[in-house]
């Protein structure tokens, strides 16, 4: 019997390990360019500039659609993510200083804030949107 206890138990620990869920990380977005220059620097990744405006529809989309899919996780997860509202003061700055003229337009930067490339607007599904990041990235 106590053989029948100590199986069930251990049945009981594997199936509610193997049943649970991958625990999300968090995408950590900043809003301060020097912030973000700073961690890119100091982790010796790239950084993912994302140029919108609270009233474009096609930037929000972006924002709570395409940046919190399962399928964008992991290639942002290996860049520093920076916001940047381009009707705010550091905002307008770098979006002039980038020569953004429609959003959303997101550049991939060193961490000097070089320019590698940029993709501006959508496209039609978020697998798209990631093989054209993911092709700029291959690139590098």
């Amino acid at each position: 019997m106590r053989k029948y206890i100590i199986l069930a138990m251990l049945v009981g620990v594997f199936s509610t390990a193997c049943g649970q869920e991958n625990v999300d990380t968090e995408l950590t977005w900043h809003h301060d360019f020097d912030t973000a220059s700073a961690e890119a620097e100091e982790s010796g990744k790239l950084m993912l500039i994302d140029m919108y405006a609270d009233w474009c529809g096609p930037c929000v989309t972006l924002g709570e659609d395409y940046f919190t899919s399962d399928i964008m996780e992991p290639i942002l997860s290996e860049l520093v993510l920076l916001k940047l509202d381009v009707d705010s003061q550091e905002g307008g700055v770098y979006a002039q200083q980038y020569g953004v003229s429609s959003i959303p337009c997101v550049v991939i930067a060193r961490a000097n804030g070089t320019e590698i490339d940029r993709i501006v607007g959508t496209t039609p599904t978020i697998e798209g949107y990631a093989a054209a990041v993911e092709e700029i990235l291959s690139t590098i």
